[in-house]
């Protein structure tokens, strides 16, 4: 065993030696509830649908979004049992305040927040007719750059290449005008 093995196997203990749970990600409980409510609400929408449908239903075009989310709702709540038994930041907390504190900056994260108020800036500048390419070309760079923090370059050349592809399939391809 070399002696990057040997750090790794010391620095990470086994989860069952020791009798500890697994610890959730930032964010990782709350995603999980939103999917698994946005799955039962697509779950309700896509029996209502199969519903209306002549028979043979199981043929119908209600077949497959009836399936793809009974699928979404199944798996979603699988993960929301499966996170039932690891740990959370949370339960080391003892006081109401620290819990709270906790909680805040567990389920928004610093990272996620900022994102969140620059998607409600560029859906503000959209609605107020700014010039799409110009705005979306900002907010690309701006989100690449902060969540990175490195790269500033290709950073540059990656904006370029994605509003290129935007540019080429709804202008040109499809007549879409921003």
């Amino acid at each position: 065993m070399n002696d990057h093995e040997n750090m790794q196997s010391e620095s990470v203990p086994d989860l069952q030696q020791t009798g500890s749970k697994e610890e959730l990600k930032s964010g990782e409980k709350l995603f999980t509830y939103v999917l698994f409510s946005i799955g039962l609400f697509f779950l309700w929408q896509s029996i209502m649908l199969w519903l209306r449908m002549s028979p043979p239903r199981s043929a119908s075009a209600a077949a497959v979004p009836l399936f793809t989310s009974g699928l979404w709702t199944l798996l979603s709540l699988m993960v929301i049992i499966e996170n039932t038994r690891k740990n959370s930041p949370l339960t080391m907390a003892k006081s109401i305040t620290k819990k709270l504190k906790l909680c805040v900056s567990y389920v928004l994260p610093k990272e996620v927040f900022v994102i969140i108020c620059a998607i409600l800036v560029y859906c503000i500048l959209l609605i107020c007719k700014a010039n799409f390419y110009v705005v979306s070309s900002l907010f690309l760079y701006g989100s690449m750059c902060y969540l990175t923090g490195k790269n500033l370059v290709k950073n540059i050349i990656w904006t370029a290449i994605f509003m290129g592809f935007v540019f080429a399939v709804f202008r040109v391809m499809f007549g879409v005008v921003f």
